[in-house]
């Protein structure tokens, strides 16, 4: 009698390794992805707060503050320069209120938006 070896034959090997080797890539690419989205939520979570850091200052001036529409500027934040531009605009419920956005780019010529932030402001206070 003839005993029968207990094993793969080399079919089923290569058929398994295969399967690894996709799983493997599929696995590489879900990851790059996940990185490449973590980045772009850190930089949207700055470009949050130098936004609500911009509308603190403006709120901090008080009467101070210009009011002037399309003021443009720059802050530093995490090691990274960010732009902001104010838009102000007239509310037509209350004439003492304006609303104003802050818009966060990452780029000096204001082109690659990140982010913008909007809060009502009462006039001269």
């Amino acid at each position: 009698m003839i005993k029968k070896s207990a094993g793969f034959t080399l079919l089923e090997v290569m058929v398994a390794m295969g399967i690894c080797a996709m799983a493997g890539i599929a696995a590489m690419q879900v990851t790059g992805e996940h990185v490449s989205h973590i980045a772009a939520i850190e930089e949207q979570t700055y470009a949050s707060w130098v936004a609500e850091n911009r509308l603190v200052m403006i709120r901090a001036q008080g009467s101070k503050w210009s009011g002037k529409n399309n003021n443009k500027g720059e802050a530093e934040l995490a090691g990274i320069t960010w732009y902001w531009q104010e838009k102000v605009t007239k509310t037509t419920g209350d004439p003492n209120f304006v609303k104003v956005q802050v818009e966060i780019f990452s780029d000096p010529e204001y082109q690659n938006s990140l982010y913008d932030l909007s809060t009502f402001i009462l006039k001269g206070k």
